[in-house]
Parts: C-alpha cells; structure tokens; sequence
C-alpha cells in the first residue's frame, strides 16, 4: 500500500539508506515543503558573490553604521522608536527584510541578501548578536509573546496576547514575516531559538485551540524551519498527538504516525515513557528492536538457569553423603555455580570483578570451627545472596565481596537454605 503522507521535500524522516527512493503526490503544501527543505539544505543552487566587510550591508546595519532602505533607519533608532508602536510596525512591510536578512530575496528589492561570509562574520560580532536579540524581541511583542530565557530561547504569552493574538487572526501576512524570523534565527547563530517558538505556535493551535489562522502555516512552515533533526521529529510527534482528526495529518509518513500511536498506548515503552526514543530509532531501523529481544530472551534463560543451578545446590547439600563422606570439590562448585554469579554481575553492573570477587571470598580467613563440607555451599549461597559492601571500593583490589562469613554467619545461611523449596 502506498503511503501518501510520503513527500518529497521532507527529508525529516530520510535514513542512509532511503534516501534516493521515489516519492508519491501528497495532499500536502508541496510548495512549502520545497522552500523549507530548501532552506534546511542552504540554498544548495545559489551562488554567493564575493564582497568586502565594508560591503557586508545587513551586517553594517546591525553595527548600526548603514541605514535601512527605503526608511532610512539605523538600528538603534528603530529599536527605541519602533518598539511598542503596534501600528506602524503592521503598516510598514520593508523593515522586516532588515531586521532579519536572508540568502533568499524577500519583497523589498533594497534590501541585500545576506552571503555565507557574512553570515560568518555576524556569527563572530556580538554587538550585532545583541542587537538581533533586541530585534527578536521586539517582534515578539508585537505577536503577544514574550522572550523568557536567552539562553534556551523560551517563550511564553505576554501580558498583552489577547490584543496581539486578535491582531495575528486578522493580518495573515504575520506568517510569512513570522517564517522569515525563524529562517533567519537559524542562519545568524541562533538556530537553539527555533524549536521553542515553533513548540509555542503548536501549542497555541493545536492543544488551547487560539490563532486558528495560524494554524496551516505553523504546520507547513514554522515546524520545518526548524535546523535541528531531532528537534523537528519531536515537534512533528507532539504535533500529529495533538492534531484532529489524525488521519488528515500529512505532515509525516503513515509508518511513522503508526510507530506515534503504538508508543502512545505503551506507557512502559523506552526512554521517559512517552515511547519517543522508541519511535525514532525504529524510524532508522528494526536491528535495534531484534537485538533488544534478544537480550530479554537471553536474560530470561539465564535467570532459568540460574533457578534450576540453586534448586540443585541445595537438594545435593539436604542429601545423606553415603557414597564418599568427602566433599565436592570448590572448583566444581564455583564452575557450577557460574550461571548465577554472571546473572548477578549482569543485573548489578559489575563488570568484570565476577571471578575475582568469588575468588578473594574463597580465600579469605575464616574460623576454624566452621564445618569444611559445609563451606563450599555457604561459598556457593553467598555469592548468590550476599548483599554488596558499602565499604568497599568498585574499583582496583578492594572491588567485590564481603570476606568468607564466620562460624554464626554459616549457621544462618544454613537456616536459611533448610526454607527454600526443592521442587
């Protein structure tokens, strides 16, 4: 059956090894779709001309040492000016491509586009980083939000959403302009500024049901601005949880809405119980999962075994000796009881002090008194049941066991094994 969710232009769900196939026609924006993946790839077919510092227009501007065109403006002026004054900023439509340039042109022919070396310059500035900051801000007022961390980028409703929300509903060309921050967020350095904005716009249309005429382009262009891979799938996945009705999401593979929907009814799944991790790695691959099986089917025969071993250990030790009245031999017991001391080690994480533990336990001292047919099996039950030390280092020669127990300690392990079953 042909997935028709499939697009072209979305590489957010591509692996190595599926790169190259061939896509199907979707009902989804592929306008949008091209001009984000587009952006993601850097402007593979465009060609940046060569120019000075000097030259470097946006740049200039943010060090306020060339004016926007055709206003006329430096940045300074504009953020002490500009700021708050709601309706000028919706009149005006020639700033935006100032404030945050692209590689792409925009609606103001005046305006330059920005070219790798500056952007590389910009990224080194941090006057202009700051201004930029200040920029960001700015706009943020006008939409109703507020910046909360600079450093993560949170976002959050300010006092004023209401009245800026109504505004965003009315004038739709908001988006565009709103794509076109989120472009330049992840050209200019702060591509970490991408993902918490896009998570606000998600959770103001799809869960508190606001800005429904924000709605499409969120989903078509804000959610695939975003830079990082992996943050893009989590904004997809908490999307698709949150979108109605689910089988008009287009914005993701079927496959892939299948894997969301199956984490989503597992709440002991991997990872943080939302079943994420789960998704995404089997996005790359079902190896994982089978090698995953395996080990539980290996943990699950070890911890058999090692059952069937105690259970025999202890109806040996309950028998009559009537062949031979000497004992088993250590070394038997030791390597009988191997199963259960790697069980143990697997479960504690103890690496590889296993045999060296059980080893310095059989040498240790202990009181003359103690039975010697009875040690081998106290060895054989403690290395199975005694508790870990404390005291003692995991590391170097001090790494392991309690020494052998004493004469009273024997006596209560004895005791102990007299209760266990036999069946």
């Amino acid at each position: 059956m042909e997935d028709d969710c499939v697009c072209e232009y979305d590489s957010t769900w591509d692996t190595e090894s599926d790169g190259d196939d061939p896509w199907h026609h979707t009902p989804r924006n592929m306008r949008a779709a091209k001009d984000m993946q587009n952006y993601r790839r850097g402007y593979p077919n465009l060609a940046d001309e060569e120019c000075s510092e000097d030259k470097m227009n946006n740049l200039q501007f943010y060090l306020n040492k060339f004016p926007s065109a055709p206003d006329d403006i430096y940045i300074e002026s504009f953020l002490k000016e500009w700021k708050n004054d709601y309706k000028r900023l919706e009149r005006v439509h020639s700033y935006i491509q100032w404030l945050f340039p692209l590689r792409e042109p925009g609606v103001n022919y005046m305006a330059s586009e920005l070219t790798k070396k500056e952007i590389e310059a910009f990224k080194k500035n941090e006057d202009a980083k700051r201004r930029l900051v200040e920029s960001y801000e700015l706009m943020l007022g006008f939409y109703g939000i507020r910046l909360v961390n600079k450093e993560t980028g949170e976002v959050k409703r300010a006092e004023n959403w209401k009245e800026r929300f109504g505004n965003l509903e009315r004038n739709m060309h908001n988006n565009l302009r709103i794509t076109r921050i989120l472009k330049s967020l992840g050209e200019l350095g702060f591509e970490h500024y991408q993902a918490p904005l896009v998570r606000f716009f998600l959770e103001e249309t799809l869960v508190k049901k606001t800005l429904s005429s924000v709605k499409r382009s969120v989903l078509d262009y804000f959610l695939f601005a975003v830079l990082d891979k992996h943050k893009r799938q989590e904004l997809v996945r908490f999307a698709y949880l949150h979108f109605e009705p689910k089988d008009k999401f287009v914005w993701c593979p079927r496959k892939v809405q299948k894997l969301f929907r199956k984490a989503e009814k597992r709440p002991d799944t991997i990872g943080n119980g939302d079943g994420k991790e789960e998704v995404f790695s089997r996005v790359k691959g079902k190896d994982g999962e089978a090698a995953l099986q395996q080990k539980e089917d290996g943990l699950d025969s070890v911890a058999k075994a090692q059952k069937g071993t105690v259970k025999t250990a202890v109806k040996d030790k309950s028998k009559p000796s009537e062949a031979s009245p000497e004992p088993k031999p250590e070394s038997e017991v030791i390597e009988n009881g191997s199963v259960e001391t790697e069980c143990n080690n697997e479960i504690l994480g103890n690496g590889n002090d296993s045999s060296d533990d059980v080893n310095e336990m059989e040498h240790s001292p202990s009181n003359d008194t103690t039975d010697s047919s009875l040690v081998p099996l106290y060895h054989h039950v403690a290395a199975l049941f005694m508790p870990r030390s404390s005291s003692y280092s995991h590391t170097g020669q001090n790494s392991g066991w309690r020494p052998l127990p004493d004469q009273n300690y024997c006596t209560y392990v004895q005791s102990t094994c007299s209760l266990l079953p036999l069946k």
